[in-house]
């Protein structure tokens, strides 16, 4: 009987043991089933008849500071030129959309479902440009979705502009009456709105005309107090953090320099805690949420200046990555530093392999000199228009400097033989042609054309992207950099 009685009181031990496994199993189950169900489902279905059979794809933007993305979704462009995207989210955001090689931007709310037209290119560029922003539609948009009213308060912010901003505007104070009245129209035409996110999109936006130069302006100060102040931090507006990120840019030059000397020895002493509680000095940096953020968006800017040590920058972004006060930031630090690692001077250049005159070359076959290389895109005559601005930079610095063009083509006639393609452009120097996938242009972050990278002779990154042949703004090119490479090399030779 004691064996029995043992026996049975292990059997019921048993049973109490599964009803509670089933009953904490339900728990779970119930809890994914809620977890699942509280974030909504999104779908984007759209038309894009230039794209059959390319891939589609969305992305979220992880913070506007670094702007790194994360895919989410994708699928393909089916022959009858439709395609659909299903994602989960629970907020409203703005969304990164790449299609072929082109891309664009939507906005989308909890539920949302949207039905678009795109366009194989933009109006305003080359029709033969490839990684641009193309246009799309809206079809059926509804007037109370994000897309809709957002449209609609820029386009009545365009129309305010083009009637009362113009060059005599900026010296006179009428303009400041003018856009004090446009405030209070679109404050009351907006003050039954639920969404916060939309408010907070005309605040910034608003604030934004703020900025436009004219008489009678509002000073800095007054701009912190009146829009940054009574704000928290929004992380995913991005009206809101491309004002914020304005109004500190290069903040260490802002600063007194007694607070400057303070931040200076912060960085040499790598220490987060020593810069944050320095900058709590500073009028604009009250809100020790922003501050953080700013302490990250002032060690970027001051990376590449030379005055500060770069080792410790990055110490002090893997420590905030780790331990900084707000999840938010820490995820802004870990991607800051991601990004000036990316491809950045000093870095180490990436290992590629291309064919080049029926060669199969890597990166290891340039070391000793240094290397320029031209990404072009077949077709496009901004590209090719840049071809034979590199014939005299060959000619006067191919001792030093080899010169390197990559046409980006999926023409299956000149990818088997680009010989009739090299002789109509006159092209001496190196060459070679791959396809519009390939894992080079991954690797290298090339996204729109023309791209210029210059490596060193020990394979470590000069500038990524480098200066182009083609004077920029600046009436800067590349031959600079060149002529100096050139100049050393003679120097360490003699």
């Amino acid at each position: 009987m004691l064996i029995y009685s043992l026996n049975r009181q292990v059997v019921f031990s048993n049973i109490k043991f599964i009803l509670m496994l089933k009953i904490i199993l339900t728990i779970l189950l119930f809890g994914c089933t809620s977890t699942l169900f509280a974030k909504s489902l999104n779908t984007i279905e759209g038309f894009a008849p230039s794209y059959v059979g390319k891939k589609v794809a969305i992305f979220e933007i992880d913070d506007y500071m670094s702007m790194l993305t994360t895919k989410i979704a994708t699928a393909e462009v089916k022959a009858d030129s439709t395609f659909e995207l299903n994602f989960f989210n629970d907020r409203t955001r703005k969304y990164k959309i790449e299609i072929g090689q082109n891309h664009f931007h939507v906005y989308t709310q909890p539920d949302g479902k949207y039905k678009l037209y795109v366009k194989e290119s933009s109006p305003y560029l080359d029709k033969n440009a490839k990684g641009i922003e193309v246009e799309f539609f809206f079809i059926d948009l509804d007037s109370v979705d994000i897309n809709y009213k957002i449209l609609m308060f820029e386009d009545a912010s365009l129309n305010f502009l083009k009637r009362n901003y113009n060059h005599e505007a900026k010296n006179s104070t009428e303009f400041v009456e003018q856009l004090d009245t446009f405030k209070i129209e679109v404050h009351n035409f907006y003050k039954e709105d639920t969404s916060t996110f939309f408010k907070k999109y005309v605040r910034f936006a608003i604030a934004s005309l703020d900025n436009l130069a004219f008489s009678g302006g509002r000073n800095k100060f007054e701009k912190y107090d009146f829009y940054i102040k009574p704000e928290t931090v929004w992380y995913q507006n991005d009206r809101y953090m491309e004002y914020v990120l304005k109004y500190y840019e290069n903040y260490a030059s802002e600063i007194s320099s007694e607070l400057n000397e303070s931040f200076y020895q912060g960085v040499i002493k790598s220490s987060p805690t020593m810069v944050i509680n320095a900058l709590g000095a500073d009028y604009a940096l009250d809100n020790i949420r922003l501050r953080e953020m700013v302490m990250i968006k002032m060690l970027s800017d001051v990376f590449y200046t030379g005055d500060y040590p770069q080792t410790n920058i990055l110490t002090m972004l893997d420590s905030i990555s780790n331990n900084g006060l707000f999840e938010e930031n820490q995820k802004i630090a870990a991607n800051i530093k991601y990004r000036l690692l990316d491809l950045v001077p000093g870095a180490k250049m990436p290992n590629f392999r291309l064919e080049v005159k029926g060669e199969s070359k890597s990166k290891n076959d340039y070391k000793g000199q240094h290397l320029y290389i031209q990404f072009i895109k077949e077709g496009s005559s901004k590209s090719e228009n840049d071809i034979e601005l590199i014939r005299p930079l060959y000619d006067k610095y191919m001792r030093y400097t080899e010169m390197l063009t990559i046409v980006v083509t999926d023409d299956e006639d000149i990818l088997n033989d680009p010989s009739a393609y090299i002789k109509k452009y006159k092209i001496g120097w190196e060459t070679s042609f791959i396809r519009s996938d390939d894992e080079i242009l991954g690797k290298l972050n090339v996204k729109t054309y023309p791209h210029y990278i210059l490596m060193d002779a020990a394979g470590y990154v000069v500038a990524a992207p480098a200066l182009s042949p083609r004077p920029n703004n600046e009436y800067e090119t590349i031959e600079k950099a060149l002529h100096g490479i050139h100049k050393q090399r003679e120097r360490m030779e003699k």
